[in-house]
Parts: structure tokens; C-alpha cells; sequence
């Protein structure tokens, strides 16, 4: 089979392989042929080396975890050959003709999707649908969210049909900016987080308090902070973006003294997560599969990856077709 591999930090190689074999020790797993992949924000930094504990060059495939393929051979009676599925490839090794993914991080997809390759998206949402669940009532709340990359703008969605009182969009791309006004947000400021505290230092009256800030950038530890400072006496900061550091500086005694909850969210039962994320997004797939902004053969991953590190070209979401490997 046909693999891409990052053999140094921005840089892929096409590899031949043979099909992945089932490991000896459980769960059960299925061998799925990859039909389409999405771009993850949290793939990034493997593939422009910002990583600092990843040894190059990455497993063949990786790093790619937002799949939908059909089922070529299974080790459970759930999943059938022939079978549209959405499925994390075990080691986010997606980038390949065919993978191995645990029958626990898969769902069958409805008829309705078929060549549908947006079906991707229902992974990503169904973390943020994990996210919102974690903040248990948002009906009424005064709700900001950093960073209007495709998550953010899934969280302004869902954040609005839950019932939010008023949804505050913070990102320094107008056009994201713009994206987020139409999917729910009440009001978008083109800001850096840490301009938008500044701002609301300056006009404190011009800020409504934020019962929950939401952090949706990540790899870096300034926006969590920011978001700390923006956040009401007693407020909530939900932690979604990932990481690329093990340890980061957090202002605790701004923390502290504001009596925070801090909520870090990892999808615990991706099954059950992901097949209430298909439910909701099957009805309003018209809306939400807008946040498709590019589509490419896979055999351009490179600049797909490219596009997104550099926030090129508007770029919200890209789909990689899996027929053509060039």
C-alpha cells in the first residue's frame, strides 16, 4: 500500500508498505481502506517539528486521526466488510491506503453520507460536543471563545444552540471573525487574545463579565492565561486546545484569587461521543460542512499542511481525497 511519511519536520515522503496487520493483543480492531482525511489544528506541530520530544521520521501515515474509510476485514460482528465508517487509525496513522483503528474509536456512518466527504468533520465536532458537556448549563451564560479556527467556530454553533445568553468571539482574522457572526457568535472582535485584555482594561465598561472563556488555540500557554484574565470572579476557563509542551507557566495567583474553575476536556468514549456528534450534525450538515474551505488530493498533503500552518487562503478546514496518491 501507499503511505506519506514526514521523514523531517515539513517535509513528506511517498512510501510503499505492506497492509497493517492485527496485533495479537486486544481490543478488537477492523482494517479499514481510507477514503477521506481532515486536517487536524493538533497535527501541526508534529508535521513543522514544534514537537520537541517527536524523533524524526514519524511512523509511515502519521499524523492523522480525523478518518472515514470503508471496512475491508473486521474482528468484530459491529462492523461488517463494505461498511462507510468515521475511525481514528490506531497511531493517528492515517495518511495511508489502509489502516488499523479499535472498534471502541469508530461508528458507522448513515447511509445519508455516503460520498460525503465532510464526513470527516463529525470527529472534530464531537470533541467539542464533549467540551460543551463538560459545562454542564450554558443557558443564559456570557460566553467568549479564543480562537475562531474551525473549533472555535463548532463551539460558537453548538454554544448557540444550547442556549448561550451571548457568545463573544475573539481571533485577529476579520474573515474568521466574520464566519463566526454567521454561525452564532453575538459579537466578534478582530484581536489577539492578549489586545483584547488590554482592551478591556482600557474600557471595562465596553466588556460584559464572561462567565466562561474558552480556550481554542493551544500550542502555546500565553492564550490560556489571557483567558484567566478575561474570565469573571468565579468564572470558568475550559482548556481545549492541546498543548505542545509538557509543562506551561500559568498565572496562578490570578487563578486563584479570581476563585477560577479550570476545565481541561479529553474525549472520554470516543463510540459514544462520535455517534451523538453524527446525530446532530446529519440535520445540519448544509451549515456546518461549510466549515469545508479546501479539498485536495492527498498526494498534496504537504501543502495542505502548508496552507494551514501559514493560515493561508481563508483556510478553516481541508478535506484530502484518498483516491488520488498521485
Amino acid at each position: 500500500m501507499k503511505a506519506l511519511q514526514v521523514r523531517q519536520p515539513n517535509a513528506f515522503d511517498l512510501v510503499e508498505l505492506p497492509r497493517p496487520a492485527y496485533p495479537d493483543a486486544p481490543p478488537k480492531r477492523m482494517l479499514i481502506k481510507t477514503l477521506w482525511v481532515s486536517l487536524c489544528g493538533s497535527d501541526i506541530p508534529f508535521f513543522t517539528g514544534n514537537k520537541r520530544h517527536v524523533n524524526y521520521p514519524l511512523p509511515p501515515g502519521a499524523p492523522i486521526h480525523e478518518s472515514v474509510g470503508e471496512v475491508v476485514e473486521s474482528q468484530s460482528d459491529q462492523f461488517r466488510p463494505g461498511d462507510l465508517v468515521l475511525a481514528i487509525p490506531e497511531g493517528d496513522q492515517g495518511l495511508a491506503e489502509y489502516f488499523l483503528a479499535q472498534t471502541g474509536k469508530a461508528i458507522l456512518l448513515p447511509t445519508e453520507l455516503a460520498g460525503c466527504d465532510d464526513s470527516c468533520l463529525i470527529q472534530p465536532f464531537s470533541t467539542v460536543l464533549n467540551g460543551v458537556d463538560q459545562l454542564e448549563d450554558v443557558q443564559g451564560k456570557s460566553i467568549a471563545v479564543v480562537g475562531l479556527g474551525s473549533i472555535g467556530l463548532f463551539f460558537c454553533w453548538l454554544l448557540k444552540q444550547r442556549g448561550a445568553g451571548s457568545i463573544l468571539g475573539i481571533d485577529p482574522n476579520p474573515y474568521r471573525c466574520q464566519v463566526a457572526e454567521s454561525l452564532g457568535a453575538s459579537r466578534t472582535v478582530a484581536l489577539r487574545s492578549v489586545e483584547a485584555v488590554h482592551a478591556m482594561r482600557q474600557e471595562p465598561g465596553q466588556w460584559p463579565p464572561l462567565d466562561i472563556c474558552i480556550e481554542a488555540v493551544g500550542h502555546q500557554s500565553e492564550t490560556i492565561n489571557d483567558c484567566l484574565e478575561l474570565v469573571r470572579w468565579q468564572g470558568k476557563v475550559l482548556a481545549f486546545g492541546v498543548p505542545d509542551q509538557h509543562v506551561y507557566a500559568i498565572e496562578y495567583e490570578k487563578f486563584f484569587r479570581k476563585n477560577a474553575v479550570l476545565i481541561a476536556v479529553v474525549t472520554p468514549d470516543w463510540s459514544e461521543t462520535m455517534a451523538r456528534a453524527a446525530e446532530i450534525y446529519l440535520p445540519h450538515r448544509e451549515t456546518l460542512s461549510k466549515l469545508v474551505t479546501h479539498r485536495l488530493p492527498i498526494r498534496e498533503a504537504g501543502k495542505a499542511f502548508s496552507l494551514y500552518t501559514r493560515h493561508e487562503d481563508n483556510i478553516l478546514k481541508v478535506i484530502l481525497d484518498a483516491a488520488d496518491w498521485g
